[in-house]
């Protein structure tokens, strides 16, 4: 239910305030690095919630250089995914534990001691599915494998969206 609020919200500000999105690109240009710092917390608020990764990757495509743009949506999805592991840890590590299933405590224990090449394969393959995220920081996967794994894992999709995702839509849209 929150999530539906925070979406409705995020549509209603956002049609309230009539955004230009040339005047948002420009101006995201034109601020110097409060721009795509200003990018990197909303990715990393909002991917948490639902907000597809896939929509920050390509947008930032659209508004920088790629060169530019492959760093920002990198750190976006990375600080996005520490984010919703630290709230999952903090929040719920405790009481999921206490209540998992026996027949899932083997694989939270192989996630315990193999956590980087878990992450790593999970993160190629799924990207940054944001179950999987919030998953990560209740299991008793340690927090450097978690990150390092998905500093790995995230960059080769990553590429392909600033690279593709972002000529694909302007060649779609024009």
């Amino acid at each position: 239910m929150l999530l539906v609020i925070v979406y409705a919200a995020l549509i209603a500000a956002v049609v309230a305030s009539d955004v230009d999105i040339e005047e948002a690109r420009n101006w995201l240009r034109s601020s110097g690095p409060w721009g795509p710092l200003l990018f990197i917390a909303a990715f990393t608020a909002l991917q948490p919630l639902g907000v597809a990764s896939h929509a920050f990757v390509i947008s930032a495509a659209l508004i920088w250089d790629p060169w530019l743009a492959l760093p920002i949506s990198w750190v976006g999805a990375v600080g996005a995914g520490c984010a919703a592991f630290g709230f999952a840890r903090f929040v719920g590590r405790d009481w999921v534990q206490e209540r998992l299933p026996a027949r899932l405590v083997g694989y939270d224990e192989r996630l315990a001691n193999h956590g980087f090449r878990t992450v790593l394969v999970l993160r190629l393959l799924l990207f940054t599915f944001g179950p999987m995220q919030w998953l990560f920081g209740v299991s008793r996967v340690r927090f450097w494998p978690f990150l390092f794994a998905s500093m790995l894992g995230l960059l080769p999709g990553i590429v392909l969206e600033t690279w593709l995702g972002g000529n694909l839509v302007e060649w779609l849209f024009g």
